[in-house]
């Protein structure tokens, strides 16, 4: 393989987030073989003067000075380098036309002098260009730059149901997908709709940071769970969202299990909780977002693990990041049947079509005994998933594409 090129990698997911990300997991396993730049996705006037995030305010010199805008970042084996581009202008809430695009156009040109930075600083000679999820930026090298050996766009979510990017991002996305050299996708679901756009499309999905979950052995019980030594424990880990997530469901399985607690990791929306009275029932345990190896320590600990997805446009898209976690625990998982791929588990998870059967199912899951073959299956399948076989996959599609060129 010819690994001698360098990665531009310009993901959606901010490197500094506690959430766990396909797009970061990419970029750590490709860098240690190759060097990786990772742009972050622009932080806005808006984030920093009016919401004050503290990611935003923690690099105030990058963003309104653009001095010590990288930052060698490392992860295990893999080191990337951040780069944080100036702050951005918020004009998504603009309408197509004349004012969106000019002021569009100055926020293109603060990724385009991001990459020209990085070319001229690291005297990068050859390289490739990876778009992941943000097609509104695929456009940013401009005929005068330094050309890379091959534009690359991924696309991780059906862009046409997340309401606040669909806005402009439908659009852009079928122009990111007909100018890319290589597209990626990571469901079923989104490879057959970008196809009616061109072909090929590949598909390549998420994957789990195996040895992550392979080493949980060894943990201490994490505190928030020693008091409920003796109960059965549910777990659900993720972006909770009603666009995404079956909250009636989640309900029924609170009230159902009653003596036994559901213990919930992710950002969530207090209003979503109590439009559906999940906010104050005793049984169930709201963690908030944490980072994987917290994750990975409940995981060690819980009884079986749930993906309670909604079945619908979105979801018929998502391979969930979960899925090959749960199983690298080695933990049962619960699943309602939302797409096709979460489908091509039946052999080593309990799928269910409506919410009787994931009631059942779950009454299976707390029910098995201690099989460690049957642990060991569900491992083998996840070790089968993971981001080092996935990168494998991504560097083979691109030495073809390269050779093709």
């Amino acid at each position: 393989m010819n690994e001698g090129y360098d990665v531009i990698l310009l993901g959606l997911s901010r490197w500094d987030n506690i959430l766990n990300s396909s797009v970061l997991n990419i970029a750590f396993e490709w860098s240690k073989t190759n060097r990786v730049f990772y742009i972050d996705r622009p932080f806005s006037f808006k984030d920093y003067f009016l919401v004050r995030e503290k990611e935003a305010l923690r690099r105030s010199q990058a963003l309104l000075f653009g001095k010590h805008k990288y930052e060698r970042v490392k992860v295990g084996d893999g080191e990337i380098i951040a780069v944080t581009p100036k702050l951005s202008l918020p004009i998504n809430f603009l309408p197509n036309g004349f004012a969106y695009d000019l002021l569009h156009n100055y926020n293109k040109a603060l990724l385009t002098n991001a990459i020209s930075g990085i070319i001229s600083d690291f005297n990068v000679k050859e390289y490739l260009f990876f778009n992941s999820f943000i097609p509104e930026y695929f456009d940013v090298i401009t005929p005068k730059m330094r050309q890379p050996l091959l534009k690359v766009y991924r696309s991780s979510d059906d862009i046409s149901q997340e309401p606040y990017i669909a806005k402009h991002g439908v659009k852009k996305e079928k122009w990111a997908v007909e100018q890319a050299d290589l597209v990626l996708v990571s469901s079923y679901g989104l490879q057959k709709k970008l196809s009616c756009i061109r072909n090929p499309i590949y598909r390549v999905p998420n994957a789990a940071q195996f040895s992550l979950f392979e080493a949980q052995g060894s943990w201490q019980k994490p505190k928030a769970m020693l008091a409920f030594e003796g109960k059965k424990t549910i777990f659900l880990s993720g972006n909770i969202s009603s666009l995404r997530i079956d909250y009636p469901l989640l309900l029924t399985i609170a009230k159902h299990f009653k003596s036994c607690q559901l213990l919930i990791a992710g950002p969530v929306k207090r209003e979503e909780l109590v439009a559906y009275h999940l906010d104050s029932l005793e049984n169930i345990t709201w963690l908030g977002a944490m980072n994987l190896t917290v994750i990975a320590n409940y995981l060690a600990y819980v009884d079986c693990a749930i993906i309670p997805f909604l079945k619908n446009t979105l979801t018929e898209s998502i391979y969930p990041l979960k899925i090959n976690e749960y199983l690298a625990a080695g933990k049962p998982v619960v699943s309602t049947n939302f797409s096709e791929d979460i489908s091509s588990f039946a052999s080593c998870i309990y799928l269910a079509n409506n919410s009787e059967e994931f009631i059942t199912n779950i009454e299976k899951a707390l029910a098995e005994p201690k099989d460690l073959a049957r642990i060991q299956q569900r491992q083998e399948v996840a070790k089968g998933n993971s981001w080092e076989h996935r990168m494998d996959e991504i560097k083979r599609l691109v030495e073809l594409k390269i050779a093709e060129k």
